[in-house]
């Protein structure tokens, strides 16, 4: 049976918190994982401050994820990835040889001065592997399970693709969740909660939820959407006889709908 793979994504920059740029790397990220039959476990944005990274990177090496950091190791001055992270593990930072030579070729390419600064994105904490970048050159670096990736999410996402089919092959699977739900009218939220506790109790192995869509004004369910759901992950999903367990579950929130009065307006079963 394939082994469950948990993955963290760390984003880092102020120019995601404030807003100046959005983020694409979730987004990417998702793709990428979810073609492999993989999810996102944990997200964590972080702004381009070292004291903060290096809290978060303590807290995400002491984890059983792998994780994957997007930002902060260019040449300018805000780029605090690299020592961070040297701080997190209590390394030094050291110039790496192979990644001293890749940067030297890329400016001759480029016909930029190879700058102390420039040569910088060539030091990083001991004992790190250096990850290649296809695009622009200048490789990135992992520790352990830790991949530290570009803040460019054309580059980030090619290496990080790169990563994944190269070291977790093992782990990939055909679909990562499976996610039934019923859309629903004519019933409050509140009025299925405890129900929703009820089934939640029996079948511990599913995820319960309920996404309500519109929230009426004039206290007219008629007018309240509800996504009501039941989610598994795909190891859970896999063991014997759960897929008949799901099957049960589902029809018991079905007949509590229909006892309350709800309408059944869409049902549906997705696999992700």
């Amino acid at each position: 049976m394939c082994k469950s793979l948990k993955v963290c994504l760390l984003i880092i920059g102020d120019e995601i918190l404030s807003g100046k740029r959005s983020d694409k790397h979730f987004c990417n990220s998702k793709e990428i994982l979810a073609k492999r039959g993989l999810a996102v476990d944990k997200l964590i944005y972080v702004k381009d401050d070292l004291n903060s990274l290096e809290k978060i990177l303590k807290f995400c090496f002491a984890d059983e994820h792998i994780m994957f950091s997007f930002g902060g190791i260019g040449s300018t001055p805000d780029d605090l990835t690299r020592t961070a992270c040297a701080k997190a593990l209590g390394r030094k930072l050291e110039f790496n040889p192979d990644a001293v030579k890749l940067v030297k070729k890329r400016c001759s390419e480029l016909g930029i001065e190879l700058t102390q600064t420039r040569l910088e994105m060539a030091r990083f904490p001991r004992f790190s592997k250096l990850i290649p970048n296809p695009i622009s050159g200048f490789p990135g670096f992992s520790v352990d399970h830790s991949y530290f990736l570009p803040g460019f999410p054309e580059m980030a996402s090619s290496m990080m693709e790169w990563i994944l089919d190269k070291n977790y092959c093992d782990y990939f699977k055909t679909f990562s969740e499976c996610d039934f739900f019923y859309k629903v009218s004519g019933i409050f939220e509140s009025s299925i909660s405890n129900f929703m506790e009820l089934i939640k109790e029996k079948y511990p192995m599913f995820s319960i939820y309920s996404l309500p869509r519109m929230l009426p004004k004039d206290g007219d369910p008629s007018n309240v959407r509800l996504e009501l759901g039941l989610k598994a992950s795909w190891l859970d999903y896999n063991r014997s006889g759960a897929d008949k367990t799901f099957e049960l579950a589902k029809n018991e929130l079905r007949r509590e709908i229909q006892r309350l009065g709800g309408k059944i307006v869409e049902e549906s079963f997705e696999k992700r």
